[in-house]
């Protein structure tokens, strides 16, 4: 089923004045079938009243017999997909690291993203869960046994993540964040377009990198993988799947040419960054010759949600300057 992003049209029919006289048959049939499909149009509306299906990245089917009024969230991606929706009011519960938007710190707290306080997630009684590939498997059925309706929320490319957003607003009985998606699809397109035409050889390779010790990036499968590909860059282990280490020997091999670095560490503040720059041995990779080693948010480039058109125009921005101009940041209404 789907759900159109506008209705137009409907705010008319519904106010629709009907008037009959001797002359009006015509119009009296005219207004039968616009009643008509009227009716039809409202009998294929995916609506969570009527008990509407959903599947989840994990293969799981829910049945909604009512739009969930209170949500919990177990992600920081999910949180911000709740917010940018214009969900916030129905979000009673998220997790430690749910930061953005600002006002998400008044929500209850029901754990961590990979320790779950079932008690406090119960408590809060929640009409949905919306879980992450980083919620525990354990966590997810406990949830399930205590009668709650867990949705796993797991895209790994652009097109998925605003995918992730409309079933959410589907199941939310929410045409207006379907309107938000289509604008988010729009402005990844500018991006997308900006890059139109790239030749492979002009793609530089780039290692994204998460800690130092031991090298840890990114494999092609991932969603931060899957976004340099997009942003015109060329994943330095897009071979390799998942979240891998690498020996530095294996790095200053496949000499990258720009790399990326997660600058969110808490109270390790930036020493990823920092041994990049002051190691001896990578001083001799494309990269640091030229002076194309960035830090970039982990909040931004990590998190499969709306902020993907920021993180997509920041990387487009780093590999490719004269073609893509950064910009301020998205923001949350």
């Amino acid at each position: 089923m789907w759900f159109p992003p506008t209705m137009p049209g409907i705010s008319s029919l519904t106010s629709f004045s009907f008037h009959a006289n001797k002359r009006g048959d015509l119009s009296m049939k005219l207004c039968c079938i616009v009643c008509t499909l009227f009716l039809l149009l409202l009998t294929f509306l995916p609506s969570a009243h009527a008990g509407t299906e959903f599947t989840d990245h994990e293969g799981r089917t829910l049945r909604f017999s009512a739009p969930p009024e209170r949500i919990i969230s177990l992600s920081p991606a999910n949180t911000e997909i709740v917010y940018y929706l214009g969900l916030a009011d129905r979000l009673a519960g998220v997790t430690t690291y749910c930061n953005y938007p600002p006002e998400v710190a008044e929500k209850d707290v029901i754990g961590s993203i990979t320790e779950v306080d079932l008690e406090a997630v119960v408590r809060l009684a929640p009409a949905l869960v919306l879980a992450s590939s980083l919620t525990p498997d354990e966590a997810v059925t406990r949830l399930t046994e205590l009668g709650l309706d867990v949705f796993v929320l797991e895209p790994r490319t652009i097109e998925e993540i605003f995918e992730s957003m409309e079933i959410v607003s589907l199941i939310a009985h929410h045409p207006q964040g379907l309107e938000k998606v289509e604008s988010l699809r729009e402005e990844a397109g500018e991006v997308l377009s900006l890059l139109e035409g790239l030749e492979e050889e002009d793609k530089p390779s780039v290692l994204h990198l998460i800690w130092h010790d031991p090298v840890w990036t990114v494999g092609g499968d991932t969603f931060v993988g899957h976004l340099i590909n997009r942003a015109g860059g060329h994943n330095l282990t897009g071979e390799l799947s998942g979240y891998v280490t690498l020996d530095l020997e294996e790095v200053l091999r496949r000499n990258p040419e720009i790399i990326t670095v997660v600058d969110d560490h808490g109270a390790a503040e930036n020493l990823p960054y920092e041994f990049v720059m002051s190691d001896s041995r990578l001083g001799a990779t494309s990269a640091r010759e030229n002076g194309r080693v960035h830090r970039v948010s982990s909040d931004i480039v990590s998190r499969s949600g709306p902020r993907v058109v920021e993180a997509l125009r920041l990387f487009a921005s780093l590999f490719h300057p004269a073609r893509v101009e950064s910009h301020g940041a998205l923001e949350l209404p």
